[in-house]
């Protein structure tokens, strides 16, 4: 894995569905031209489909490098825009590779894989207490303002500390995926 982790590296969760609404794939394009504009690694699930091909193709054509990290059980829907596959022997495995992997998490939209990478990617920032870690949340058309508010009221009812949003951060346009990501590392 070391030679996975030389260079800043941002793990990208999303989703492998074809064809979601276009400004829903901008968010995706916008975060891998960043990656890859900046030289540096994208992780992420690593098949060939849907938002997670837009993100990989953007970081490749970019000059990033694409790091797949794909359960075995996938693993002949493994990207060509792969630079690195990362084999895992399933999906707990593989989110605790690209936690370890990312100083960054960008979450696009996605179904309950996305939340659940979400989810644990918050938990764990949290609870290891790395506050130099962050996630930009791209939230088109509202898509995640329940999650949003679920996270408000457990605030606000004392089950999760106000500190623990400080590393959260959503864009609701495309363009704001990088300018947060611009904010966070700056050249």
């Amino acid at each position: 894995m070391k030679d996975v982790k030389d260079k800043l590296t941002v793990a990208v969760y999303c989703s492998a569905v074809a064809d979601l609404p276009a400004h829903w794939q901008d968010g995706a394009r916008v975060a891998g031209e960043w990656i890859g504009a900046r030289g540096a690694t994208l992780v992420y699930g690593g098949v060939d489909a849907g938002l997670m091909t837009i993100v990989a193709r953007a970081t490749h054509l970019a000059g990033g490098r694409v790091v797949g990290v794909v359960p075995t059980r996938r693993r002949e829907w493994a990207s060509p825009l792969n630079d690195i596959v990362v084999p895992t022997s399933d999906l707990n495995e593989r989110k605790g590779t690209m936690q370890l992997l990312a100083d960054a998490f960008v979450v696009l939209p996605g179904g309950y894989g996305t939340l659940d990478e979400f989810s644990t990617s918050f938990s764990y920032i949290n609870f290891t207490d790395q506050p130099d870690k962050h996630i930009v949340l791209y939230n088109p058309d509202g898509l995640y303002d329940p999650l949003l508010e679920q996270l408000r009221r457990m605030v606000e009812g004392r089950l999760l500390r106000p500190k623990a949003m400080d590393i959260l951060h959503v864009a609701t346009q495309p363009e704001q995926i990088s300018e947060i990501l611009n904010t966070l590392f700056p050249e």
